[in-house]
């Protein structure tokens, strides 16, 4: 995901002919490695991509259900949710490591896409409750939710440098339901309706 405020500059020295090639090296990358749960993966504390993936029987945890979306290799038990990048842009000094720990497997939902876009198509199952009060989006208690990514969820991991040149492609690639910028699923017009619905609950505009 777009740090909010940020977004990245091309570089002048890049061999645009060659993104496509690099795109698709990094989708290998991540659909070669393990799936593993938040606390048993070991980012890397560089930069490049992270893909979020969701134990096939939990996908109805949400309302509405999330799609299921194989991406072969990934054994089939898991369905792809959610592609992002750190850092996004060459102003940034963030990278996986610090963007999984921080903002995603941890964190709020002020601060993290892939949460809030969870948090707002699990509230009901989870009983998760909107805080009000803040310039962000905000739950009474993020516990419930970081339990269920732990439980049901699963990352893997691609380093690449100047990640932000290749979001592009390697999304329209895997084509992950919850991403908003940058993605084409039709399932992410339901989860930008389900944001906007939380938005409002938490006081703030849609």
């Amino acid at each position: 995901m777009k740090d909010a405020g940020q977004s990245g500059a091309p570089a002048d020295n890049v061999d645009w002919r060659n993104l496509g090639m690099l795109a698709e090296e990094i989708v290998s990358d991540l659909l070669t490695r393990e799936v593993l749960a938040p606390s048993a993966a070991r980012p890397p504390s560089s930069p490049g991509f992270y893909a979020w993936w969701c134990r096939e029987e939990q996908l109805d945890d949400a309302f509405p259900s999330i799609p299921k979306e194989n991406r072969p290799p990934v054994p089939t038990a898991w369905s792809l949710l959610y592609v992002g990048i750190s850092p996004s842009g060459p102003t940034s000094s963030r990278n996986i490591a610090i963007r999984l720990a921080k903002d995603h497997a941890g964190g709020n939902i002020g601060g993290s896409t892939f949460r809030q876009s969870l948090a707002a198509l699990l509230t009901g199952s989870l009983g998760l409750e909107p805080r009000r009060g803040s310039d962000r989006s905000r739950l009474v208690s993020e516990v419930p939710l970081s339990r269920w990514i732990e439980s049901a969820c699963g990352v893997t991991f691609a380093t690449a440098e100047r990640p932000w040149e290749f979001e592009t492609d390697v999304i329209a690639i895997l084509n992950p339901p919850l991403n908003i910028d940058c993605g084409t699923h039709p399932f992410r017009l339901e989860v930008k309706a389900r944001r906007a619905a939380l938005r409002q609950a938490c006081g703030l505009g849609a």
